[in-house]
């Protein structure tokens, strides 16, 4: 049965002078298939439901918690008593005020080293006993109260919270699924910030390690120990999250959106889009695209 997924951008729900955002859902209805153009996190705190996902179908309960890169859909059915937490950031935080997490052997675990594994397409799920998704609660339930501050003047907040409660989540990701306590270097933070900061760049390895004044073998070593994929990966995988945005705009052809992304070449495109999404970029648009009657 093909999937329909639609895209949540982060206009059609928060401010955009806003780039951190928390609100607790009561009595969350179903949902369609989505994915986002930020990264999500998903507490549930009372309830279940049939949730749909890239790893597969399962009936989350109080204390299991999701967090989703910018392109790895999901979405809710059969819900019965619902209710979760989303919290939602700009995924160019990774790149400028959350890089220095990559040396948290946990935060940078949940953040880039298991979202990141080809098997994860983008997403983590993890489970808090009573006591962590009380204090989890209490971390959100403040970021919430902020929506009624101005951000400009309050972004130290909504921060300090937000990394409270990446660091807490962090320390509850499965102990075999966490990584080596390599430290990062300047050079793979300093990366990291351009990557993130502008995917669609002409990056390539001599440009990237000369801007970080790197030697570019050694600065491929750094790079894979600290984040967990050699620097041209990762940065594949951020033009492919940049590009399921693109893709929304009928106005575009799949070879525009391969360009406005970072490819020269719309075929390799479509190769690396089908082999992190399982489906072609073509057919990613007709499921994306409102269904007319």
């Amino acid at each position: 049965m093909a999937t329909t997924i639609n895209q949540i951008k982060w206009k059609d729900y928060y401010r955009p002078e806003r780039r951190i955002v928390a609100r607790f859902n009561r009595n969350h209805g179903n949902y369609c298939i989505h994915d986002h153009e930020f990264i999500e996190i998903a507490v549930i705190t009372e309830g279940t439901c049939l949730h749909r996902s890239v790893l597969g179908d399962s009936h989350p309960g109080p204390g299991d918690v999701f967090l989703f890169r910018p392109g790895a859909w999901h979405g809710y059915a059969d819900v019965e008593g619902l209710s979760l937490y989303n919290c939602g950031f700009d995924a160019a935080l990774l790149g400028r005020e959350l890089n220095w997490m990559l040396d948290d052997p946990f935060a940078g675990s949940l953040l880039w080293t298991i979202p990141l594994a080809p098997a994860q397409h983008g997403m983590v799920s993890l489970h808090l006993d009573t006591t962590g998704l009380g204090r989890c609660r209490r971390l959100l339930d403040d970021l919430c109260a902020l929506a009624k501050a101005d951000f400009s003047s309050h972004f130290g907040d909504h921060l300090g919270l937000l990394i409270q409660l990446l660091s807490m989540l962090g320390r509850n990701v499965a102990v075999k699924s966490r990584p080596s306590s390599a430290k990062s270097h300047p050079a793979v933070l300093a990366a990291l910030k351009l990557i993130d900061e502008a995917p669609s760049e002409s990056w390539t390895l001599e440009t990237l390690a000369g801007r970080v004044h790197v030697e570019g073998t050694y600065f491929v070593r750094l790079f894979h120990a600290v984040v967990g994929l050699p620097p041209m990966a990762y940065l594949t995988r951020r033009r492919l999250e940049l590009a399921t945005s693109l893709l929304r705009r009928n106005d575009l052809a799949i070879g525009d959106v391969a360009a406005r992304s970072g490819w020269f070449d719309a075929n390799y495109f479509s190769r690396c889009f089908r082999e992190h999404f399982g489906m072609t970029p073509s057919r990613y648009r007709i499921r994306s695209l409102p269904r007319h009657a």
